[in-house]
């Protein structure tokens, strides 16, 4: 079984990218599944059939689905929502917003892994596509369960997450009590700790980054990036749609963008005259991406920065072309590096996002060796 995992800024083509890659799979004979986990759902436009939140055959090899993490609540975990809700109807709060407050920030996308892991583990399908919410937050909560593994895995990790949101409200000692139930009347951990495994296992899955010619989506690609690479999620692939490749400009922005993500290989998509949609003109989209290359294969395996803590310092590590030839000035703002090298081909600047606990650090060194630029960042 092979995931691939989609993520990007909205409006950069991750969906119909999602959808073109899995069109492509289900024809080189792999049964395939396409999930949207975008609470946009636009997989539907995309393919030009209604999908929804049921599994939805789209050919012999091909099935599609819309998670709908409200249906998946409804139809599972009703009962403890409601058990939740229940205890601020009980101290007078209005029942709408009882159930508002029930649904946590970020529970819908906990509820839309738990669904992805279920798919996953019933192991029907070689190939799994997913479309992410553009936000690519939900990669946070698949390390909870390691979060709460390091804390003797007491269920109360779970409920001192919510904390810090629920002492806005008062009094929570029941709410406590129910987050408890929660946790303890589900598999819930185990199942996340399952997805974590098998998005971990760099020989399984791959994340792939969706990217336009702009540096707003650029930025956000590379935040994603950084964030996969401290998770431990093999990055094999930067996807960047939507180039003129008629104007000057877009061509050399083109290149600045390969150099800030190498060593990472890069596959590129012409900008077409009309709206990506329908089985057709994604399978010409998926062959501008692809060509006749498997969209399965795994086109890279290695982690693009290498971090490591020691004592109160960051020391951060990644490979930049034309190192070794190349005068560096490195500076730092709160939390990006920019890394400006002048060699014999030009002058080159590159932007590094760093980790969050980085942020307040200032650099202590950066020196090039073997290829490789080693910066060393302290409070």
């Amino acid at each position: 079984m092979r995931l691939i995992i989609y993520t990007g800024k909205g409006g950069t083509g991750k969906t119909v990218t999602s959808c073109a890659t899995a069109i492509n799979l289900a024809e080189k004979g792999y049964k395939t599944i396409l999930i949207s986990a975008d609470p946009a759902h636009t997989i539907s436009d995309a393919l030009c059939i209604e999908i929804g939140h049921c599994t939805k055959k789209i050919s012999s090899k091909l099935e599609a689905i819309e998670i709908d993490p409200l249906f998946e609540i409804s139809k599972n975990y009703m009962d403890i929502i409601s058990s939740i809700s229940s205890s601020f109807i009980g101290k007078g709060v209005n029942s709408n917003l009882a159930y508002e407050i029930a649904m946590l920030p970020g529970m819908t996308q906990l509820f839309s892994l738990i669904k992805i892991e279920e798919i996953v583990r019933e192991n029907n399908y070689e190939r799994i596509v997913l479309d992410m919410p553009a936000s690519g937050e939900a990669l946070k909560f698949l390390y909870f369960p390691k979060l709460i593994g390091s804390m003797g895995k007491h269920i109360t990790g779970l409920t001192t997450f919510f904390s810090g949101f629920a002492k806005m409200f008062q009094p929570m000692s029941s709410y406590y009590t129910y987050l408890d139930s929660f946790t303890a009347q589900t598999d819930i951990l185990k199942r996340l700790d399952n997805l974590f495994n098998i998005i971990s296992n760099q020989d399984t899955t791959s994340l792939r980054l969706v990217t336009n010619l702009n540096n707003f989506s650029v930025k956000n690609a590379k935040r994603a990036l950084m964030s996969a690479n401290l998770f431990g999620i093999n990055v094999d692939l930067v996807i960047i749609n939507k180039i003129d490749f008629t104007n000057k400009d877009n061509i050399l922005f083109l290149e600045k963008i390969k150099l800030n993500f190498f060593p990472l290989p890069c596959r590129e998509a012409k900008q077409l005259k009309e709206e990506l949609e329908g089985i057709e003109m994604l399978k010409e989209h998926s062959f501008n991406i692809f060509g006749h290359d498997d969209p399965s294969n795994i086109f890279f395996q290695e982690k693009v920065y290498s971090i490591e803590e020691d004592n109160n310092s960051i020391i951060l590590r990644f490979k930049i072309p034309f190192a070794n030839t190349a005068r560096l000035d490195v500076k730092k703002t709160y939390d990006e590096l920019m890394i400006t090298l002048e060699h014999e081909r030009g002058i080159l600047a590159n932007t590094v996002t760093l980790p969050f606990a980085a942020t307040t650090m200032r650099i202590v060194s950066s020196r090039i060796d073997n290829d490789q630029l080693e910066i060393i960042l302290r409070q």
